[in-house]
This record gives structure tokens, sequence and C-alpha cells, in this order.
């Protein structure tokens, strides 16, 4: 494994590609990625939302370490840089010899782009915007190509909050055909020198608002939709803040199984057309020759809620719609197949370098070549995620257990267990149920753990609202102040 090609996509649903597929969406080309490489049975994103997720993939550290816990560009953004760039793992493969290329979005500063952090390409700073660029510009003048929005589907009065549509062109019009082309014209650059490469395409697709060419809207079968299991899910015994933000957030939100359908169905499409870009990519990547030589990786920055739990929209939630997602290593030299146990996605990086034997500094993502490798080691028993808000701050974490357990902390309001063998749709919180109580503990003890162990912020937090009081977080704390332990 000489090369490393990162392919991330932003908000997309681990169960609607691949063999966990529950939707009609034609994925012929992610399906058959996922099928020729090495997957894990739960991969989960470390954050719910964009910034934080992506800050993460890019250094293996969590967003409270490298600082960007909310979307760099909000209003109430708790950091708009890396702290730290040396953080970035792609910084060991540049001291390795590595030529480093970018495509697409990066979302993980308001100021600097990547080419700040020494790679190749033009992108935009922040959230960026394909379509408004001189470059996307240029190439619809130079192949005659035109596209007109569409709107079909909002989510607030007067047509406010843009949930899809069509895009009324080609699909060769679309920001996300011209990533492709960028893409791939980068790494017929990179591969035409001896210096081994790094490049990744971070496509916007399938974020909202689901606006899809010609060739794909209504391509998937809407009689063969599927509502979600948990659709008719009253949010009784879910965190208050979770109903008031949708049914003040996204008053428009879907109410009725037809509204949900052709919501689902649009989410679909979009799904589609961006399989068949990267169906375009791994096509080029054998015409060029590369396969042989290059590490493939895929996953997504977290999934997407759907219309899940009673018409839920969006992300910024740590329910498995948004958390979960795909994630792959594809090499001819990796024994295809499932791994069980638990991931997350900024374990990526470090496992990509870790399977190319690229020395690099240790982070608090794992590692996961030994397991890639050997599909009879274990993995993590416990697997920590986190949140901090996304149109206000929020404080969460999320813990889940190597059996099937999943504990929400929400030092705000109520907190959440669910088993997720016997109610993966998550309807039922046991966290008030006294036939649960010693897992509850289990759980809560855990995340105490676990917090301590990557010296989270939220740490002292944790172990107060959970019943430890004298804590060893270094917290100014009055009564240790004026007591002495004796």
């Amino acid at each position: 494994m000489k090369n490393l090609l990162f392919i991330g996509v932003d908000q997309l649903r681990w169960d609607v590609v691949g063999p966990n597929k529950c939707q009609p969406v034609a994925t012929p080309n992610l399906d058959r990625l996922i099928k020729n490489g090495v997957s894990f049975e739960r991969t989960y994103a470390t954050s719910p939302l964009c910034t934080p997720s992506r800050g993460s993939m890019f250094t293996g550290d969590y967003a409270f370490s490298h600082g960007m816990g909310t979307n760099c560009d909000m209003y109430h953004a708790l950091g708009t840089e890396l702290r730290n760039p040396d953080q970035l793992l792609h910084k060991d493969l540049m001291a390795a010899g590595y030529r480093c290329g970018f495509v697409g979005k990066w979302h993980v500063g308001v100021a600097k782009t990547p080419g700040d952090y020494g790679f190749e390409g033009e992108v935009a700073a922040g959230y960026g915007n394909l379509t408004t660029t001189k470059a996307f510009k240029a190439h619809l003048e130079k192949q005659g190509l035109s596209y007109s929005v569409e709107p079909t589907l909002f989510f607030n009065p007067d047509q406010q909050t843009m949930a899809g549509g069509r895009w009324k062109g080609p699909v060769q019009s679309t920001p996300c055909h011209f990533q492709t082309q960028q893409i791939i014209a980068m790494l017929q650059d990179l591969s035409a020198t001896e210096a081994p490469f790094f490049a990744t395409v971070q496509y916007w697709d399938p974020h909202g608002p689901h606006l899809v060419s010609d060739e794909f809207y209504g391509s998937t079968d809407r009689d063969k939709i599927k509502p979600w299991a948990n659709f008719n899910d009253d949010l009784k015994t879910k965190p208050a803040r979770v109903k008031r933000e949708r049914d003040d957030f996204y008053r428009l939100h879907p109410r009725h199984v037809d509204e949900l359908v052709e919501y689902i169905g649009l989410y679909c499409d979009h799904v589609a057309m961006l399989d068949h870009e990267i169906g375009r990519l791994m096509a080029s990547l054998e015409s060029q020759g590369l396969i042989e030589d290059t590490l493939i990786v895929f996953t997504s920055d977290h999934g997407d809620m759907t219309g899940a739990h009673g018409g839920l929209i969006d992300k910024g939630l740590l329910y498995e719609e948004a958390m979960r997602v795909p994630m792959v290593f594809s090499h001819p030299d990796l024994k295809p197949g499932t791994r069980r146990g638990l991931a997350l996605n900024m374990d990526i990086l470090p496992t990509a370098l870790g399977l190319m034997g690229i020395e690099f500094t240790p982070r608090q993502a794992e590692d996961l070549t030994p397991l890639v490798r050997d599909a009879r080691r274990q993995g993590r028993k416990f697997l920590l995620a986190e949140y901090h808000g996304l149109r206000f701050l929020y404080s969460q974490r999320m813990l889940v257990s190597d059996d099937g357990w999943k504990f929400i902390f929400s030092p705000g309001d109520y907190d959440e267990l669910y088993d997720l063998n016997a109610d993966p749709d998550e309807l039922t919180n046991l966290a008030d149920s006294n036939e649960h109580a010693e897992v509850l503990a289990r759980m809560r003890a855990a995340l105490m753990a676990q917090t301590a162990n990557y010296n989270d912020p939220l740490r002292d937090c944790v172990s107060k609202f959970n019943g430890q009081w004298r804590t060893t977080s270094g917290q100014f704390d009055a009564t240790s102040a004026y007591l002495s332990d004796t």
C-alpha cells in the first residue's frame, strides 16, 4: 500500500448502503466497495455535527481536544480554527515524503483552508459553496451546461428551509460531478511523480437540500420505501429540547407517512446520484492503474435523521440515525468482511496510517489495524461520543457498550438508556426502569471512566451528576479548599 485515497461524504446514513440497506436506493458502487472491503459492525461519528466530526477525522482527536466543538461558522462557535495544526494527521504523511491533495468540503475553519496546512488544491474556507466559485462556473460554460433549481419541499412556512427538489439539469451540471472531475484530475497529477500521495475528496452530498439531477430525480421507487419503525415516536421520554427543536425549528416536518415517503425519496435519490459519481471515481482509479497501490478508505462525517423519531430533521442528535455511519478500508491485500466491535469515524486515518506502516503521533482515536487484519481480535468495550450543540450550546455525551447498551448523558435534561439489541429504534428509554438499574449504574460508571481517561472537560460534571463529588479533575472545589482529608 503505497498511496492513500480518502473518500468522505456528508450526512450519509449507515442503513442506506451495503448489506444494512433498508430502503430501495440504488447504490451499486458503494455496495461493491463495502463488499470488497473491511468494515465494522458498528461505526459511529464522534459527533453528530460537521465541524467537530471533520476536525476529529483529520486529527484523530475528540473535538474537546482539537477545540472545534460546534460548527466553526456559527455565531456561538466554540472555535473558529484548529488550536494546534500539528494535530492534523496528514502532517505525518508529509514528513514521510507524501504529496497531499484536498478536494471538496473543508469546514474546519472559517479563514484558513487546507492549503494553509500544506494540502495541494484550491478549497474554500468554512462550509464553502461550490456553485459560487469561478472554477465551477467555468466548468459549466466550457461544457455548455446549465441548471435551474426547482424546490419541491420546505420545512418551514413561506418557503423557508428548503428540504429538496429538482436540480433541473443533467448530472454533469451538478457540484457532485464537478468534484469528481476535480479529484480525478488531482489523482492524475499526484500519480505522475515518484512520490507517494494522500488525496482526499470530501463531497458535500448527500447533505440537504436534496437537489437531484434529471437522471436521478424520482429514481427511488416511492412505493417500496418503508417508513421508519420509530416514525410514530411521541418523544415523551426524550429530552424536552428534542420535541421543541422539531416543532419550532422545523414547523413543516413530516407528520404523515406520505410526507415522510416524499422526504426519504428525495434523500435516496440524492444518495443514488452520489453513488454514481463515486462509481466514476472508482472506474478512473482502475483505468489509471492505481488500485493495486492505493488504500481506499470511505466514511461519512455523521448520519441524518431523515424524519425518524416522529419527524426529526437534520443532525445534532445522538440517536442511531444521526450517529451511525459506514466506514470501509479497501485494498487487494486486505481480506474483505465485517469486523465485530465498535469503531469511530475518527479512527479512519490512524488506521490507514497503521495499515501503511507510517509512523504517527498517537491520538485519542484508535489504530484498528490489528482488527482489520485479524477478524478474531477484540476491539473497544466502550465507545465515547460527544455533542456540544448545533443551534445553541448544549452539552451531551454518548456511551455505547460492546454488548449493545447505549447511554446518553444530558446534564440539563433527561438521561437515556437503550437496549440496542432489543430496541434498535430507541423507542423505550430505560433510564428510569428499576429492572435495569444495574445496567444504568454500569454505564454511568463507564462514562465517568471514559471521560476521565480522555481528559474530557465535562468529566467533573459527569462525575458529580452521578454521585462522585470529589474528583481528580483539577477543577476548583470549595469543600476541598477548606477541608483536608485526614
